[in-house]
């Protein structure tokens, strides 16, 4: 029975709590913020495939070494190209025979824009043609986060402080906190490049990656 009666308690102090909170007054509000990030890991992803040029087949071996000279030409070290994969897949000519091709993916990983814009010039030299930039971020991004969510809820409160100012009133506690969102969007923004991406010679048209969060939130009414 004393068991019982413990638990009924802790059941009936429960719902008189959550009434409590509920006719409180209270005042919900959405605060955003956000931050450009310059990334300093970018990744590309290449893919050499053999191929004829005017009669002559040029084979995997030759793209890979005229890639890693041009790389090395360019100042980029050449332990940040990692081979990803090497298959290879029938290619039906003409609908009557089959003929193998052999390919072979990297991924390029960079830490600049300098350095991109070397890459390709590299690309450019050796004669690569099926490239694209697979990831950009930075080394630092869960801080940055961290920073951003910070900004969104302090922009919550201020929120709710200069409403409850118009009607002569104070935000009290914050009796509940939801993060709505927090994503980050790469190439989300207009089609001008930031201007410290400008300044670095960005000659590619990259954006910088945009870090957005809301937070959702409850403030007491005093």
């Amino acid at each position: 029975m004393k068991t019982f009666i413990t638990v009924l308690f802790a059941i009936v102090s429960q719902i008189v709590f959550s009434q409590n909170l509920q006719t409180s007054p209270f005042i919900e509000v959405v605060g955003t913020a956000e931050k450009e990030i310059v990334p300093d890991e970018i990744i590309i992803a290449i893919t050499l495939k053999e191929h004829t040029d005017s009669k002559n087949k040029i084979s995997i071996e030759e793209q890979e070494a005229s890639l890693l000279s041009e790389l090395k030409k360019k100042g980029i070290p050449l332990e940040q190209l990692t081979l990803e994969n090497a298959n290879a897949y029938e290619l039906r000519v003409r609908k009557k025979t089959n003929e193998l091709i052999n390919q072979k993916q990297y991924q390029l990983k960079l830490a600049s824009i300098e350095e991109v814009n070397s890459a390709i010039d590299a690309f450019d030299s050796a004669k690569i043609k099926v490239f694209y930039i697979q990831e950009m971020t930075h080394t630092l991004i869960e801080d940055f986060r961290k920073e951003v969510k910070i900004l969104a809820l302090k922009a919550a409160k201020d929120k709710a402080k200069y409403l409850l100012e118009s009607i002569d009133q104070t935000v009290g506690n914050a009796l509940e906190i939801v993060e709505v969102s927090d994503y980050n969007l790469v190439n989300a923004r207009s089609n001008v490049a930031a201007p410290s991406f400008q300044e670095k010679g960005n000659e590619i048209g990259l954006k910088p990656i945009l870090i957005k969060v809301s937070m959702k939130t409850k403030f007491e009414i005093k």
